[in-house]
């Protein structure tokens, strides 16, 4: 179980193998994982080599696009630390712990998971649709950590939702995914982490999961049915630390006709002319609303926030433009970014290959 579930590529189906890892191990899921792991009963708090921190068995599937399912029944030799890095993208996890114990901490909040106690937690980055894809240096993203204690057993659930899928993914699922998005507004908390209380029912059906072979027929089927019924029982016991009864009207569908046209109307603006700098208050006139109700209710219609929709728009213009032969920089000058790196990475991530090697394409 990791401070973030978020994975660049997700890994080879099949049954999970019993595996020991060591420190050396860690490095790979560092790069996966957007992690930083320190060793706190180490010396040197990082030794190389290769002295084993954990044992058993990992199993991670993508029941669809954007969703990550990692379940594990380790044993843990050296107590250990999972440090999201400032790159993490913004997600939602429901963390499941069935035996054993861990430890949360998102900014100055902590949470001690006991077995059968479950969590609700929000990763979010500083949210300007205004500013560039990347996140400014001066507002970084609030410290999420995961503590790990030296234990004989630990069986745990992690199921993490990206609040801006990847546009494409190596990951393709033989059915649609689930309509989800409308519910992810109900669900933020704004950084912050609350305990869940799920049900003896699925408590024991996720015990059952952690025995299913990855790569039988249905065991995907079986891991999405799971992960809704996580999902659905979050919703069950309330929104986020900001959903008042309007709140969950609005993301239940509730938005009047006119808001919904005036939101439409903000969507088009931002779809058709990505490359501008638009400003807030801008779009709050066109939204004939306050900026801090564009916000919320454009995050309640859509699913997500004026600033992902915006980056979204501009990636995918900045794709056309490659794919017609404009170079890397005017491309990323037309789609609305200013600097070439922030750029290069936020193409990277959203599409899955560098700004040249779709130009090389050509």
């Amino acid at each position: 179980m990791s401070a973030s579930a978020t994975p660049d590529t997700p890994p080879a189906a099949g049954v999970a193998p019993y595996r020991a890892l060591s420190v050396d191990d860690f490095a790979h899921f560092e790069r996966r994982y957007h992690l930083a792991h320190r060793f706190p009963d180490f010396e040197a708090g990082r030794p190389g080599g290769s002295r084993c921190v954990v044992e058993g068995r990992i199993a991670e599937c993508q029941p669809w696009p954007g969703c990550q399912w990692v379940s594990s029944d380790i044993g843990i030799a050296q107590t250990y630390e999972s440090h999201a890095l400032p790159g993490a993208p913004a997600h939602l996890s429901i963390i499941v712990v069935l035996e054993g114990e861990a430890e949360l901490a998102l900014g100055g909040e902590r949470c001690r998971l006991l077995a059968g106690q479950s969590a609700l937690l929000d990763y979010d980055v500083p949210d300007d649709p205004m500013r560039e894809d990347t996140v400014p240096d001066d507002t970084p993203p609030p410290p999420l950590s995961a503590r790990h204690v030296a234990q004989p057993r630990v069986r745990a659930i992690n199921l993490t939702l990206l609040k801006t899928p990847l546009a494409q993914t190596s990951h393709r699922s033989s059915h649609s995914s689930p309509p989800i998005s409308p519910w992810l507004a109900r669900l933020a908390l704004g950084n912050g982490c609350r305990r869940l209380s799920l049900s003896d029912a699925l408590l024991r059906s996720l015990e059952e999961s952690l025995q299913w072979p990855a790569g039988a027929p249905g065991t995907e089927l079986m891991t999405e049915g799971l992960a809704l019924q996580m999902l659905g029982q979050a919703l069950q016991q309330g929104g986020g630390a900001d959903s008042g009864e309007h709140r969950i009207a609005e993301a239940a569908g509730a938005l009047s006709p006119r808001d919904r046209a005036l939101l439409a109307r903000v969507h088009a603006e931002l779809e058709r002319y990505p490359g501008r700098a638009h400003s807030l208050d801008a779009l709050a006139r066109i939204a004939c609303m306050s900026p801090s109700a564009l916000r919320r209710k454009y995050r309640c219609h859509y699913g997500r926030s004026l600033f992902d929709q915006l980056r979204e728009f501009r990636l995918r213009l900045a794709h056309h433009l490659l794919r017609e032969g404009l170079p890397v920089q005017e491309a990323a000058r037309c789609a609305g970014y200013r600097h070439a790196t922030n750029f290069a990475t936020a193409f990277r991530q959203f599409h899955g290959v560098a700004p040249r090697e779709v130009r090389s394409e050509r």
